[in-house]
């Protein structure tokens, strides 16, 4: 194989493996999910727990006030999931750094089991 055929491969590879990590892996996500969030927060239902619950959340208002998102989107999950306490300083929420990629999974579950509803 020719250098040149190498370097085209290895490029597409990581252009398409950097696209599909940014879009998430809903069924990772569900796990993850139901070890970061799943203590705190009912993911299947709207029930309170020691927080809102998050079933069909991606879309949705936030319920909770003093939140400037008009909607829970990509960018807005994105900003609550790496630093809560910056969007709504007196939050209750306290959670340990999530990795870019668990984030992305856990937004792609949310919109994959919205969808579902």
């Amino acid at each position: 194989m020719t250098c040149f055929l190498q370097m085209l491969l290895l490029s597409n590879f990581l252009f398409f493996g950097v696209a599909m990590a940014a879009e998430g892996n809903a069924i990772r996500g569900k796990v993850v999910a139901g070890i970061r969030c799943g203590p705190c927060h009912h993911l299947d239902s709207n029930y309170k727990k020691v927080g809102p619950g998050l079933a069909a959340i991606y879309g949705k208002k936030p319920s909770i006030s003093g939140v400037p998102f008009d909607v829970w989107d990509d960018a807005a999950l994105q900003a609550w999931l790496i630093n809560p306490r910056q969007i709504k300083a007196n939050t209750r929420m306290v959670l340990p750094a999530i990795s870019e990629r668990d984030r992305n999974d856990i937004i792609a579950w949310f919109k994959a089991s919205t969808l579902k509803q």
